[in-house]
C-alpha cells in the first residue's frame, strides 16, 4: 500500500521549516526533507518585515519542490498563537430519539455550536474537550455509545486573516493553492502530551525565540491560550547588550548556562570563536539569564490570572520550543517560581527529540492525521 506523504510549512517566530514526512512504524516519522530559513520573525501579531517573510517562504517552496520531484500539490501551514485566537462553547443536540450516536451526530454539534462569523478571523480547528450524554455520563468520544441527547464542552481555533492572506498571496505566486492552516499549539497538545495527561488537564507552554505561549488543555481540545512577546532570544539579546559581543557569541554563551550552579566570584564562561577568546563572569551571566527567566515565569503567572481557571498545584506544566528548553536549571527555576511541577517536553522520535522540534513535528503529524481522512 502506498504511504501518505505530508507537506507542511511550520513559521516561527524565528524561522520557518519547510519538511516533508511519512508515516513510520511505532508512531514515528520518516522524514524525507527538512530545511531551516531564518527570516526577521514577528511580535504582537504582526510580522517584522513582510519581504523578509516572502524571502523565507519562497526558498521553503523551492526546497520542498526539489525534494519531491514535483510541484506542492498540498500544503499545510502551522500558524504560531500570536496570530490565533481559542474559543470555547459549550453546546447541546437533541437526536430523534433515544439511539447510538453517530459520527453526522458529532459533526452537526460542532457545526451548530460555533455559526460566528468573524470578520478579522477565519476557523482553522475545531476539537472536543468532553461530551456528554443525557445521563451524564462523560466521554472523549461517544459515537457508538446510546443516548437521547449529545452535549459538548468544544473548543474552536480561529487564525487571523492578516496571517492567512499573506502566506496565502506568496503561495498562489509560487503556484500553490490549496493550503489548509493548523494551529501549531493545538498539534503540539495532541502530539506532546498523552491523552490520559490531557483528560486530566494540563498546562502546555512553549517558548520561542521571539515570542511564547501558554496554553491550557483538557481531551483533544485546548481550553485556554495567550501568547505573549517574550522567549529566548531576549536572553541572547541581554548577554549581547550587557557584554558589548555579538550575538552570535552571546547566543554560544547563552547554551553553556547553568544557573542550578553557585559560582566563585573568579569564575568565568569561556568561549572560543575563531582565534579569539572571550571570558565572561559566571555569576553576571547567571544574574542576566535568571531575571529573564523570571520575566517568563510573570507571563505564566499573568496567563493563569488571565485565564480566571481554577487551576490547582498538582496540574503537570510542560515546557517545550527551542527558546530556553536547553538551559539547565531553567526547569527547576521556574518549577520553583510558579510552585508547580514542570517537565521539559520535545518529540518522542529518535533522531528528532529535541524541543525545537516539536512544533514542526506536530504539525506534520496532525498533517498526516488530516491527510489519511481524505
Amino acid at each position: 500500500m502506498k504511504k501518505e506523504l505530508a507537506v507542511i510549512m511550520d513559521v516561527g517566530s524565528l524561522k520557518i521549516t519547510s519538511l516533508i514526512g511519512e508515516r513510520g512504524v511505532n508512531k514515528t516519522f520518516v522524514v524525507r526533507s527538512q530545511k531551516d530559513v531564518e527570516y526577521e520573525g514577528f511580535c504582537e501579531g504582526e510580522f517584522f518585515d513582510t519581504q523578509s517573510l516572502e524571502t523565507a517562504i519562497e526558498k521553503s517552496v523551492e526546497n520542498l519542490t526539489q525534494n519531491l520531484g514535483f510541484k506542492v500539490k498540498k500544503l499545510f501551514v502551522g500558524v504560531p498563537a500570536e496570530f490565533t485566537i481559542v474559543v470555547q462553547r459549550d453546546y447541546q443536540i437533541a437526536l430523534s430519539k433515544r439511539r447510538r450516536i453517530t459520527e453526522d451526530d458529532v459533526n452537526r454539534l460542532f457545526d451548530e455550536a460555533f455559526v460566528d462569523n468573524l470578520d478579522a478571523f477565519t476557523l482553522i480547528n475545531r476539537s472536543s474537550i468532553l461530551f456528554e450524554l443525557d445521563d451524564f455520563r462523560r466521554f472523549a468520544d461517544p459515537v457508538g455509545e446510546v443516548s437521547e441527547t449529545l452535549k459538548g464542552k468544544l473548543s474552536f481555533v480561529l487564525c487571523k486573516n492578516y496571517f492567512i492572506d499573506i502566506i496565502s498571496s506568496k503561495l498562489k505566486k509560487l503556484g500553490i493553492n490549496d493550503v489548509e492552516y493548523v494551529s501549531s499549539t493545538l498539534a503540539e497538545s495532541l502530539f506532546l502530551i498523552e491523552p490520559e495527561t490531557r483528560d486530566r488537564v494540563a498546562i502546555l507552554i512553549d517558548v520561542g525565540y521571539i515570542t511564547s505561549s501558554f496554553s491550557i488543555l483538557q481531551g483533544d481540545g485546548l481550553v485556554y491560550q495567550r501568547a505573549f512577546s517574550y522567549g529566548g532570544g531576549y536572553i541572547t539579546a541581554n548577554l549581547a547588550e550587557e557584554f558589548s559581543v555579538d550575538f552570535e557569541i552571546a547566543e554560544s554563551l547563552k547554551r553553556k548556562i547553568n544557573i542550578c550552579l553557585n559560582h566563585g566570584e573568579e569564575d568565568n564562561y569561556e568561549i572560543i570563536n575563531g582565534e579569539e577568546g572571550y571570558y565572561f563572569s559566571a555569576n553576571k551571566v547567571k544574574e542576566i539569564a535568571v531575571e529573564s527567566l523570571d520575566n517568563i515565569c510573570a507571563e505564566i503567572e499573568k496567563s493563569m490570572i488571565m485565564s480566571k481557571l481554577n487551576i490547582p498545584a498538582h496540574i503537570p506544566v510542560f515546557v517545550t520550543g527551542g527558546g530556553i528548553s536547553y538551559i539547565r536549571g531553567a526547569k527547576e527555576h521556574i518549577a520553583k517560581r510558579i510552585s508547580m511541577n514542570v517537565e521539559v517536553v520535545g518529540p518522542k522520535i529518535p533522531l528528532y527529540n529535541k524541543p525545537t522540534n516539536s512544533s514542526c513535528l506536530a504539525v506534520l503529524d496532525l498533517a498526516l492525521q488530516q491527510t489519511s481522512k481524505k
